[in-house]
């Protein structure tokens, strides 16, 4: 029987994310105010910043999409619906640890490039995992799965490892 569960999770804006908007409407404006010293061009300055502007500002809308097919994992970016790019694809026969996530861990995994891909960007009330992939190398990944999505991973981790995460259920 195959097993394919997805679920969709919306990055919460932070507080970086307001200072790169504020960033660009100030700088947007800047261009803008600069470009009447040029009358000439100074219209086809201000429909190309109102562009550009709305395209960085709309591209802070951010989305997650957890795909588990037959323990294949595959976290894609979902840019403003208008973009998907792949974040990771890991088997889950290759986890090598999973738990609810801390920020010390981080620190203890030095040598895995951490991937966030939870609701905020500090990643409190999110899991994590670490394997080592041929494509990617030893990653850690945070991310924010429902019940389903650790159901469906649960049948393809290592025995050692779904035990120490889940316990004998």
């Amino acid at each position: 029987m195959d097993i394919f569960v997805e679920q969709i999770v919306k990055k919460k804006f932070s507080t970086k994310d307001y200072l790169i908007i504020a960033a660009i409407i100030i700088g947007g404006l800047a261009l803008i105010f600069a470009s009447f010293l040029i009358p000439a061009i100074s219209f086809l300055v201000i429909v190309g910043v109102i562009f550009g502007a709305y395209y960085l500002i709309s591209a802070r809308n951010v989305e997650f999409e957890y795909s588990v097919t037959n323990g294949d994992i595959t976290i894609d970016k979902i840019i403003n619906r208008r973009s998907r790019k792949r974040v990771v694809s890991v088997d889950a026969h290759d986890i090598e640890d999973m738990g609810k996530f801390r920020p010390e861990i981080v620190k203890n995994k030095s040598g895995y490039t951490p991937y966030y891909t939870a609701q905020t960007d500090s990643g409190e009330n999110s899991w994590y995992f670490c394997a080592h992939t041929s494509k990617y190398g030893n990653v850690l990944v945070v991310f924010d799965p429902e019940e389903r999505v650790l159901e469906a991973i649960k049948p393809f981790m290592p025995r050692q490892v779904a035990f120490v995460v889940f316990g004998r259920h």
